[in-house]
């Protein structure tokens, strides 16, 4: 994603001069062509026109609208009832994101096959349901996916660099899964006779801090003899952007690209290619702290011009789902220069999480089905997915926060590891080392990333979040040594920003109390990894002085159905859902429930598990049918399409 851009668009045209704009017209609605099933005859898509500036469809100007959604973030299940939506709305386009980080496991192999990774089961789908393909295999993504969707055991070295040739373990690991991506996707291109339309070369390059020509050049030559193509890269709308990194031959997407003179700076920077809004925003990302969601009306007017015009489009995002387990990334901004994003990915989009349409996915296919013609036969939405309400149940405690850590190991660095030096991702470790005897002092960190409770001898003397720029807490006198610990919570990785490439989790630098820096430290590691969460040995329960506990509950349901799990009444945490993590809960919200869909849950007793930092005492929980509404506690204010 990327934020708009505001610049005079009249002195853009003067700049290209108004006879170069030679663009797709309302004609391009006409082109109602669909794929066709698995088997067919392949078809030709590519670049035509006057000035090489219109898509064109076996030999006629085309218009993708595209409807943006991952299915890595909805249950497969799911899959076919949100294609369908975007279908029903008169899209002809599924676009999507492949999440690296998500498909390459533990061992170095590659998932496309199980549950929602299974890529080729995803490109099947569009196919049956008369659906073109946007393709974005990353490496990199954005999207609010932890790290962009590169996996985190690239910051394993200190001195890394991503996306780019100027780093060859970068370049090895991202050779490997580009080869592995494209045996899956290749049968499905245009010209084999599948879906996939365009594939996308890097996304936002434009507005990375360190641009690298090679790269893109690299990335374009390594699809051309994959025998992929056309390709398009997505960047902002303004020439700053554009420069240095659009290619020859490649189409020019904008984010979003709004107007003429969007249109205009991308044919001045790239002449002979189409141009389209490959990332046009119905709502917007949220932060942990912020507001609430909420549509942006605009997108209705911007439709129709799309529409007036005949220019492509694609809905970032059409219907985001939801940032299941470890997958929610971050942005580089506020105090702290760090924004760690929800679990859930709502967007105010037209089709919400639990994929219903709101008033803007009515008023946008009311716009769109007046242009098209009969023969496009846009059939009805499908019906909502029905949820059910869970009365009010209270978990028993487990087992105390503190009570099922592993075995510790020391560290081999003088300073704390972070979690990449020994593979981890997120979750928590407990930090430890010993400090003198002494006054009150200052313990400082260079970076705790990304939320922290600082204990000596046992008792909490501080909690630091990174979001509000905390690094230090007053350690107390200490009549004699004693025993430091710090319990870190690691939430997502940046995903858009190169301070992605300084983005290690844990303790990451030297910690210094006084003027002395600390060292010896050892480490309890726990990645909270779902089958360690469902095997957890039940224990005492937590202790007087330190923070947090493990809650189970075993819930009978005779007809799942989806449903919110309310959690306003616990502090920040996660939940498991019959060994599924569905995500992070943080009373700062605005987020205070968490979508559960009925794939996720069985008839007879389910298992729900909570690990919350802070709360000992066990609080009530219920099932929702709707997600909360209600503005968060820190900002209140809504950020549509603003950083």
């Amino acid at each position: 994603m990327m934020k708009q851009y505001g610049f005079s668009w009249s002195a853009a045209l003067m700049a290209v001069g108004v006879g170069a704009l030679a663009w797709a017209g309302p004609e391009a609605v006409q082109n109602v062509q669909k794929p066709a099933l698995s088997g067919g005859p392949p078809v030709v898509f590519g670049f035509g026109g006057e000035g090489n500036q219109e898509f064109m469809l076996n030999g006629k100007p085309f218009q993708i609208r595209g409807a943006e959604m991952h299915p890595q973030r909805i249950p497969r299940e799911y899959w076919r009832h949100r294609i369908r939506t975007a279908k029903a709305m008169g899209l002809n386009t599924i676009a999507f994101y492949v999440f690296w980080n998500d498909h390459e496991q533990p061992d170095g192999s590659f998932d496309f096959k199980t549950g929602n990774r299974d890529l080729e089961g995803f490109l099947k789908l569009c196919q049956e349901e008369g659906m073109w393909v946007l393709f974005r295999p990353g490496p990199y993504a954005c999207g609010e996916w932890d790290l962009g969707g590169l996996p985190h055991y690239l910051l394993k070295d200190p001195k890394a660099k991503l996306r780019t040739t100027e780093d060859a373990k970068f370049m090895k690991a991202q050779t490997r899964y580009l080869e592995a991506v494209a045996r899956v996707a290749e049968p499905f291109l245009a010209k084999n006779g599948g879906p996939i339309l365009m594939t996308q070369l890097e996304n936002e390059y434009g507005s990375y801090q360190r641009k690298d020509r090679k790269y893109m050049e690299w990335l374009k030559a390594f699809w051309s003899r994959k025998g992929f193509g056309p390709f398009y890269t997505s960047d902002g709308a303004g020439e700053h952007f554009l420069k240095g990194v659009v290619l020859p031959g490649v189409a020019v997407g904008l984010d979003p690209g709004l107007n003429d003179g969007h249109w205009a700076v991308a044919n001045k920077c790239n002449p002979g290619v189409p141009v389209f809004s490959s990332e046009t925003y119905p709502g917007w990302l949220r932060h942990w702290g912020e507001g609430n969601w909420a549509p942006t009306p605009g997108v209705v007017n911007h439709v129709r011009w799309f529409m007036d015009k005949g220019r492509s489009f694609s809905l970032f995002v059409f219907h985001g789902g939801t940032n299941f387990g470890f997958s929610a990334g971050a942005n580089n901004g506020g105090p702290g220069k760090y924004q760690p994003d929800l679990t859930s990915y709502d967007y105010g989009s037209p089709v919400d999480e639990q994929g219903r349409m709101n008033e803007y996915y009515a008023q946008m296919r009311e716009i769109i089905l007046k242009k098209l013609p009969p023969e496009a036969a846009v059939p009805e939405p499908p019906a909502d997915i029905p949820a059910m309400e869970i009365p009010e149940f209270t978990p028993a405690v487990h087992a105390g926060l503190w009570e099922n850590l592993p075995k510790p190991f020391r560290s081999k660095f003088p300073q704390p590891p972070y979690f990449e030096q020994w593979n981890q991702n997120q979750g928590i470790a407990v930090y430890r080392t010993a400090v003198p005897s002494g006054p009150p002092e200052t313990l400082e960190f260079t970076n705790v990333n990304d939320y922290a409770q600082v204990y000596l001898d046992g008792e909490l003397v501080g909690t630091l979040d990174r979001r509000l720029g905390q690094k230090s807490v007053k350690l107390p006198e200490r009549r004699k040594p004693g025993t430091l610990e710090v319990l870190v919570e690691a939430m997502g990785h940046i995903n858009f920003h190169i301070s992605m490439e300084s983005d290690r989790k844990g303790i990451y630098g030297p910690v210094k109390l006084g003027t002395r820096e600390l060292k010896n430290w050892t480490v309890r590691a726990l990645p909270l990894k779902a089958d360690s969460i469902v095997r957890a040995p039940k224990g005492k329960g937590p202790s007087q002085k330190r923070e947090g506990a493990h809650f189970r509950a075993v819930v009978n349901i005779e007809e799942p159905q989806d449903t919110f799990l309310d959690m306003s009444r616990y502090v920040k945490g996660y939940v498991w859902v019959n060994g599924i993590n569905v995500g992070r809960y943080w009373n700062v919200g605005p987020q205070l429930r968490l979508y559960v869909p009925a794939p996720f849950l069985k008839k007879g007793e389910n298992v729900i598990d909570i690990l919350d930092l802070h709360e000992k005492e066990p609080k009530p929980v219920r099932g929702m049918k709707e997600r909360n509404k209600e503005p968060g506690k820190i900002n209140t204010k809504n950020l549509d399409n603003q950083w």
